[in-house]
C-alpha cells in the first residue's frame, strides 16, 4: 500500500502555481465583483460575497462557477506580462 507524501518547499509551491487548474487559467475571472455583474441580484443574498462563494470564481469560457482546484481540457495559462 502506498502512502501519500506531502512535499514542502519552494519547488513544490512553484509546481502548484503552474499546475493546469482553474486557479491558473486565463479564463477564470479573478475579480469577485464580476460574479454580481454576471448574476444580477446576487449581492442581495448575504452569501453572494460570503463563505458560500469562498474562492470560487466565474469561468468566462464556460460561464459557470469554478473552484481553484477545478480543471478542464480548455485550460490556458494566465499570460505573464
Amino acid at each position: 500500500m502506498s502512502e501519500a507524501v506531502r512535499i514542502a518547499g519552494t519547488a513544490h509551491a512553484r509546481g502548484e502555481a503552474c499546475a493546469p487548474c482553474c486557479a491558473n487559467c486565463r479564463y477564470r475571472a479573478e475579480d469577485r465583483h464580476s460574479l454580481e455583474q454576471s448574476i444580477p441580484g446576487l449581492a442581495v443574498f448575504s452569501s453572494g460575497f460570503g463563505a458560500s462563494v469562498a474562492d470560487s470564481r466565474l469561468c468566462r469560457l464556460h460561464d459557470q462557477l469554478v473552484s481553484p482546484d477545478d480543471a478542464c481540457a480548455q485550460f490556458e495559462p494566465i499570460p505573464h506580462h
